[in-house]
């Protein structure tokens, strides 16, 4: 009677940490995707001679 819980508990926490891994995985794939066309779209503006949106930390100097 011991030994059913343990295999029933089992399946239930593998696929929640593939969950939270496909989700942490997902995430960082579309923060870089993001990112990369964040600096496609800069790099654009630059080719074109448009102004450039430059980080505060430049603004401020």
């Amino acid at each position: 009677q011991l030994i059913q819980p343990q295999e029933q508990v089992q399946p239930l926490v593998t696929p929640t940490l593939l969950q939270v891994q496909s989700f942490t995985a997902t995430m960082s794939v579309i923060m870089a995707v993001w990112a990369g066309t964040w600096v496609l779209s800069q790099v654009i503006k630059v080719f074109k001679g448009e102004e450039v949106e430059k980080p505060p930390v430049l603004l401020v100097k």
